[in-house]
């Protein structure tokens, strides 16, 4: 009676709640997802009643034992211990169990008001799980980039880039460390994981250069990835396997592809150059389909002008824009960005037409291993030329939307040039040229700015980029007619993307949050 007396006491004094803490079976789970998926060394969560008078996080690492007068005490077999606390609130609370120990555990919560039931559970060797953005267990995965920022819609994983990804419960670490221990921030001594762990986006593995406890932080485990390609915009899968666990399902990052690769056609007609060699006033662009379901089967994999891409501005275009110099000396130039003679081929400014149908503000989407076509361009040498430089132009941000970054490590340009066969078509239907191929000439690629822009009638610019490809040895080429393209390859799309992500192939907008496979638009330009 007395004792239950000062207990009464000592509780409203300290303004502690009276009643007893109470946690029912189920009560302990992974504090990620919720689950009674749990590994040793993981942060566990407590649901109950009554468990602390208030919300109070611990301040300290080493974590604490008991905050505000609640302690949790953990029976492993024939040894007790008190677990590290993280939080205690009244309905739940957060601590972390022992990297070692046996399989099956139990848990028992102490306030100044009384002990709980126990809660006993199985505890498996790796059972990692990412903590989620909305602290439920599902959506969008924690990721950081580089500067700490959290990945987000506006704040997109691109492909090629290192990003944290945070988890729970992945297990044993070397070198081992004592549960509520900071882990080691020293480079030579970090916490790895000692299971095999393995990250994929979209089906796609990325490369991981650390999988361990996050550095100077208690029970947190911290992977590195490198983003695999992917062409989707939105919200895509992510999973991570450690050991024989597999992370929860229903997981995501908001990612963006690295944009498109768009070739600029040209301004001029030089050596009595007439459109682009084709007759007809919509077939001025000559090029190779890719895909059947996109472009229909007449011309698949052969070059055609059986297009409903093309528009009575493309006869008015003289090839794609191209240019050859040996050394300082511009030996074959169509477009006029070299020597600062392109005029206003690709300006609009004054609204004379519109953008649409001004030819200099028309870009074609080019890359060849992504299930589309090649654009290539007709030109014509009246003399033999030699050079060391080819030149094409690009757009580095085809859709202001999604910039396109030359950089990016996923990038591998192309350029290539065919002679002209008897029917004015490239002389021979493979996406390597006959004449010449940066596939096979030794060779290097580089990238600038120019300083020319296409100038929209809304005031809007986009500034050019010129591709150049250096060639180790110069070439020669005779008299005649050609045909010219440049393009990048990237890593080919999955075959089987996940069901889950919904593959809008004539849309460029995302679909609610979820991912969406952007593709050019059907007139296979930007329009603007």
């Amino acid at each position: 009676m007395l004792r239950n007396l000062l207990v009464l006491l000592l509780s409203v004094s300290c303004g502690l709640l009276v009643a007893q803490p109470v946690i029912g079976p189920g009560s302990t789970v992974n504090a990620a997802d919720y689950s009674r998926d749990i590994a040793p060394g993981a942060i566990i969560t407590i649901f109950g009643t009554n468990l602390a008078p208030e919300y109070t996080v611990a301040a300290v690492i080493p974590l604490p034992t008991e905050l505000a007068g609640t302690s949790v005490e953990l029976t492993d077999g024939s040894r007790t211990m008190l677990l590290p606390l993280f939080y205690v609130m009244p309905g739940q609370l957060s601590a972390q169990l022992p990297y070692d120990g046996g399989a099956a555990l139990s848990v028992r919560v102490t306030t100044p008001a009384g002990t709980s039931q126990a809660d006993s559970f199985t505890v498996v060797p790796q059972a990692g799980r990412f903590f989620s953005v909305n602290q439920e267990g599902y959506g969008r995965a924690v990721a950081l980039d580089l500067a700490g920022q959290l990945s987000s819609r506006d704040n997109p994983i691109l492909p090629g880039v290192w990003v944290s990804l945070y988890a729970n419960s992945m297990g044993a670490v070397n070198p081992p460390i004592q549960a509520g221990d900071g882990a080691s921030a020293d480079p030579e001594s970090l916490n790895r994981v000692v299971a095999d762990v393995s990250v994929e986006v979209d089906g796609r593995e990325a490369a991981i250069n650390y999988a361990g406890l996050a550095p100077s932080l208690a029970g947190a485990y911290q992977v590195n990835m490198f983003s695999p390609y992917t062409d989707l915009l939105g919200d895509i899968p992510i999973r991570m396997r450690t050991g024989e666990s597999v992370s929860q399902l229903e997981m995501t990052v908001p990612v963006e592809p690295n944009g498109f690769y768009y070739v600029y056609g040209a301004g001029k007609f030089p050596n009595g150059q007439t459109r682009n060699a084709q007759p007809g006033p919509a077939t001025a662009i000559v090029f190779r389909h890719e895909d059947p379901m996109i472009w229909g089967q007449p011309g698949y994999r052969e070059w055609t002008t059986q297009t409903p891409t093309t528009r009575p501005s493309h006869a008015t275009t003289s090839g794609l824009a191209l240019t050859l110099m040996n050394g300082n000396l511009i030996v074959y130039d169509n477009n006029g960005i070299e020597n600062g003679t392109f005029g206003d081929y690709y300006d609009n400014s004054s609204g004379a037409v519109n953008d649409n149908d001004k030819a200099g503000l028309w870009e074609w989407y080019s890359m060849v291993n992504n299930d589309y076509a090649i654009f290539a361009g007709h030109f014509k040498l009246t003399e033999a030329a030699t050079f060391d430089r080819i030149a094409g132009y690009f757009d580095g941000n085809g859709r202001p939307e999604l910039p396109f970054d030359p950089a990016n490590v996923y990038n591998s340009f192309r350029m290539n040039i065919w002679s002209s066969g008897s029917d004015g078509m490239p002389a021979n239907d493979a996406a390597a040229g006959n004449v010449f191929s940066s596939d096979t000439t030794p060779g290097t690629f580089s990238y600038s700015e120019t300083t020319a822009a296409r100038v929209f009638s809304d005031g809007a610019t986009d500034v050019i980029h010129r591709m150049v490809y250096t060639l180790a040895t110069p070439l020669t080429l005779p008299p005649g007619e050609y045909w010219f393209s440049h393009d990048t390859a990237v890593p080919k799309p999955m075959e089987k993307p996940d069901p889950g992500v919904l593959q809008l192939t004539q849309q460029r907008r995302p679909a609610g949050s979820r991912a969406y496979k952007p593709v050019p638009p059907a007139s296979a330009s930007a329009d603007r």
